[in-house]
């Protein structure tokens, strides 16, 4: 009965768990020569709503000032929203930091693009 019991749970454990990695809709996309980025939907938000995720910094040098744009797309791949901010902090060489951006309403995917970033030199 207990070995009964133990399964069952663990099957629940297992479908809400599937479930809730089906809802976030993370996908990794291009965000411009060097990067790329990870992104979902912060649904449980309390700042309205918004795009959260790690911008990836494949490059050498750490970048600082990274200014994003996230668009939000629909099914056919139309731009149907957008959102533009900073990174928090710097993003280092190899690394990645965390972005917010908040955005109108949310789509079915979403495209990132690094508008701008300064690159950090150590001499």
């Amino acid at each position: 009965m207990r070995y009964v019991l133990r399964a069952a749970a663990a099957i629940l454990i297992a479908v809400g768990l599937l479930s809730v990695s089906a809802g976030a809709q993370e996908t990794t996309t291009p965000a411009g020569a060097g990067f790329r980025a990870e992104t979902e939907p912060d649904l449980l938000g309390r700042r309205g709503r918004a795009i959260v995720g790690w911008l990836y910094n494949d490059g050498n040098s750490a970048v600082a000032n990274v200014r994003l744009r996230v668009e939000v797309l629909d099914g056919g791949g139309q731009t149907v929203a957008s959102g533009e901010a900073y990174v928090y902090g710097n993003v280092p060489a190899h690394g990645r930091a965390y972005f917010f951006v908040p955005v109108p309403s949310y789509g079915d995917r979403y495209r990132v693009t690094v508008l701008r970033y300064d690159r950090l030199e150590m001499q």
